[in-house]
């Protein structure tokens, strides 16, 4: 795990958001791994990649954090120095980062960890700059990850419960609503 921890550290802007996106990682992985023992899916899953997807699924959220804090002149370590693009579009940002660290199944849960995964119809119709494609967890790996991201903010006191999160999809549409259902459906 050690090893994740440092990638997540090498292109953090700061150890404010280092510390923050870490936090929630391990809150995503704690909760990856009670979905895992509470649904019995010991055989089913690959506990290496569900570790290391946790951990490294918000890399892409940090310079966002530090965009967030008012400091819109930074270098994506690695990256370059670019204006930013809106945060949904965080997930393929860390898929791009994890590529480049040649760790392309952690790149595959970045990108499709946003919302309960983000559909080409919806990119389309709300404008987002990213790639016109299914950006759909598949794997059951992506699915826990991206499941299990929902009940962690990265905002300390918020603390969300089923009854926040489907409040909060509700007002996503009704595809969003819908795979956040699916999932919950297969994790509860």
């Amino acid at each position: 795990m050690q090893k994740y921890v440092e990638i997540l550290r090498k292109y953090s802007p700061s150890e404010e958001s280092f510390g923050i996106v870490l936090r929630h990682s391990l809150e995503v992985l704690s909760k990856s791994i009670e979905i895992v023992s509470r649904k019995s899916l010991y055989d089913e899953v690959d506990f290496d990649l569900i570790v290391s997807g946790a951990i490294l699924h918000d890399i892409g959220a940090m310079e966002f954090i530090e965009r967030k804090k008012g400091d819109d002149d930074f270098t994506r370590k690695g990256v370059g120095k670019t204006e930013l693009p809106d945060y949904i579009c965080h997930g393929m940002i860390g898929a791009s980062i994890l590529e480049k660290e040649g760790l392309e199944r952690e790149a595959l849960i970045a990108k499709r960890h946003t919302g309960a995964g983000l559909a080409r119809e919806e990119i389309v119709a709300n404008g987002w700059d990213m790639l016109h494609e299914d950006f759909l967890p598949v794997s059951l790996e992506e699915k826990i990850i991206c499941y299990a991201d929902k009940f962690s903010s990265k905002t300390p006191s918020k603390k969300d419960t089923l009854e926040t999160i489907e409040k909060e999809f509700e007002s996503y549409g009704e595809g969003p609503l819908k795979r956040f259902l699916e999932l919950k459906e297969m994790f509860e």
